[in-house]
């Protein structure tokens, strides 16, 4: 994850605008700005601070694999241009991600907010992969998780195209379910 998709998500789940941030962390508006679009490169300082002023804190774990927040803003740059199965592709990623660590390395893929897809539908899919994994292993599940905004009024088929076949319903994972979001379980298994 790069400094400015760690900033902006932090400042957003938040809901702090770029100059209340920048006041609370003794930045300016403009330098946030484009550090967020990656047009600056923070010094370590700066982005500790930035982090600080969202109540959040920096901490190095042990895996090169790519959280949700950096899977999050891939998928909506995927689906901006077009590109669902990219956004399935990384959706997919993260799953693979998820089920390869455990314990508190797990969880640290999964705890911060990540930004909206621009996707309600996607939304509550990577909502419903961070409950299954972190469930399997009884791990704690973020509050942006939980959040019934990230839960469908519809069901909706992961992946729907015009050749895509619903899953029988007794094969959908319940974390899937809940959030009305329907894949069936054996898409979640790595090959």
């Amino acid at each position: 994850m790069n400094a400015g998709t760690l900033i902006r998500s932090a400042r957003k789940s938040r809901r702090l605008t770029q100059q209340a941030l920048g006041r609370r962390a003794r930045l300016s508006q403009p330098y946030l700005s484009l550090i967020e679009r990656g047009l600056q490169n923070p010094s370590f300082e700066a982005v500790e601070r930035a982090l600080l002023g969202t109540g959040h804190r920096l901490v190095a774990v042990p895996t090169v694999r790519d959280d949700v927040v950096t899977i999050a803003a891939d998928m909506r740059r995927a689906l901006l241009d077009g590109r669902t199965d990219r956004a399935l592709r990384r959706f997919l990623q993260l799953n693979d991600n998820l089920r390869a660590e455990h314990g508190a390395v797990r969880f640290a893929l999964a705890i911060s907010e990540p930004e909206s897809t621009g996707s309600m539908q996607w939304d509550a899919a990577l909502a419903a992969l961070v409950a299954h994994h972190l469930g399997r292993e009884g791990l704690p599940l973020p509050d942006w998780a939980a959040n019934p905004r990230r839960s469908l009024k519809q069901p909706w088929v992961l992946g729907e195209g015009p050749y895509t076949l619903p899953p029988d319903t007794a094969r959908v994972p319940a974390e899937f379910a809940e959030r009305n979001v329907l894949i069936d379980e054996d898409t979640l298994v790595s090959a």
